[in-house]
């Protein structure tokens, strides 16, 4: 169990509504956007106060000291912080949901060992690392293994406390096959390669991580399929297959009912150069809100309608008689939601960004940060355009991709 302090914190905060805490903290967040920019990484006192305000740890079962949140709590939440800002909303995403899809093949001592900090953070370089590299190897070594590997994208890395590597991602040498096991690496053992020169989610910090002849003892270790569906804990989100796919179409909603909010601001008193009118008083802009914020509605309700009937199918635990995996009429519906909302929120916030001229192209305008984040959050594989193929294809008669329910990454 961890520390009754770290309880009694859940217990404390958990008095006020956690989109109170983030609305009560809404300007730090802002502040730390807006320092992300410039240092292209979450500042500290941004984490801290995400830390402090529990947004790390909502995903976690209460044992650990989380708040046990199913699918459509979190995509609330994480809209919620995208709203204030986008590669907040980003580090929210990726840290909860990487603290909560490790521990689904954990030990739960081990669980209780690195959640037993209030601010565990776990970050996760999966991705084709850029520049040179100590290559992708993971060697048995006694107890443990010998981990020399370099990924990208591992977001939010300057405030982890702990880095995943997923065994799938490496070669041991000695079988020419992934390693069989996956491995945690704390703080101080992995290094960050400064790789993150991006316009879009820029503070979102996705810099590469290194780890050169790093040794990883017997218990920092995971088994190679350690985002497999959990038998462990109770909440069907640690069986739900899309948790990392639903998590980056909350940031694109997010980011989306920011640029709404944005417009409407704006259209209360500019008047459009070669006009003598607001915005707001256009019939052509009227009937173009009307029609994002409809588009808008409507994705975001397929994305958390499609996610609650998928959990409400996985049920309990299946030794309480629920299921460990769904069935891909479950599956897809539920994929098929994620991917529309961040490609439709891309192009609502490209409309958004058009309809406000060149105000849109200022950097002092949210609208211009928002229209980057918005195509950098639909272009992430979760959610890309390709899916739309992958489940439209089996609609007209293709066979249902094998191992459709298993995650291959955060």
């Amino acid at each position: 169990m961890v520390q009754k302090a770290i309880l009694d914190h859940r217990d404390a905060i958990e008095k006020t509504p956690i989109l109170e805490r983030i609305t009560a903290i809404k300007d730090t967040l802002k502040q730390a956007g807006d320092e992300g920019q410039r240092a292209r990484r979450l500042p500290a006192f941004g984490s801290k106060a995400l830390a402090d305000a529990g947004l790390y740890r909502h995903g976690l079962p209460r044992e650990l000291g989380g708040e046990d949140m199913n699918a459509r709590q979190q995509i609330e939440v994480i809209e919620a912080c995208a709203a204030i800002d986008g590669s907040v909303g980003w580090c929210v995403q990726i840290s909860s949901e990487i603290n909560a899809l490790v521990i689904r093949r954990m030990d739960p001592a081990f669980a209780h060992q690195i959640y037993d900090t209030w601010e565990a953070v776990i970050c996760s370089g999966l991705g084709t690392p850029n520049g040179p590299n100590p290559g992708r190897w993971a060697k048995r070594e006694g107890d443990g293994w010998r981990l020399n590997y370099q990924g990208s994208f591992a977001s939010n890395c300057y405030n982890a406390t702990w880095n995943f590597v997923m065994g799938m991602q490496t070669i041991d040498p000695d079988t020419g096959k992934p390693a069989d096991a996956s491995f945690m690496v704390p703080k101080g053992e992995f290094e960050i390669v400064d790789t993150w020169d991006t316009a879009g989610m820029r503070g979102s910090g996705s810099h590469d991580v290194r780890m050169a002849e790093c040794y990883v003892r017997r218990e920092h270790l995971l088994p190679r399929d350690s985002l497999g569906a959990c038998e462990i804990w109770g909440n069907p989100t640690h069986r739900n297959p899309l948790q990392v796919i639903y998590n980056k179409a909350a940031v694109s909603l997010g980011v989306c009912k920011g640029a709404l909010e944005s417009f409407m601001q704006l259209a209360q008193g500019k008047v459009p150069w070669g006009t003598s009118t607001t915005l707001k008083d256009l019939g052509p802009i009227q009937d173009r809100i009307g029609r994002a914020m409809a588009e808008y509605i409507a994705v975001r309700s397929a994305v958390i309608e499609t996610q609650e009937r998928l959990e409400d199918h996985l049920g309990p635990l299946p030794s309480k008689g629920g299921r460990l995996t769904p069935e891909w009429e479950f599956f897809w519906p539920a994929q098929l939601a994620s991917t529309h909302a961040a490609q439709k929120c891309r192009e609502i916030v490209s409309e958004l960004n058009n309809m406000s001229g060149t105000t849109g192209s200022r950097l002092d305008s949210p609208l211009e940060r928002q229209l980057r984040d918005a195509h950098q959050a639909a272009s992430h594989g979760a959610v890309s355009w390709r899916h739309y193929q992958d489940v439209g294809k089996t609609l007209i008669g293709h066979e249902i991709p094998p191992g459709f329910s298993i995650v291959t990454r955060a």
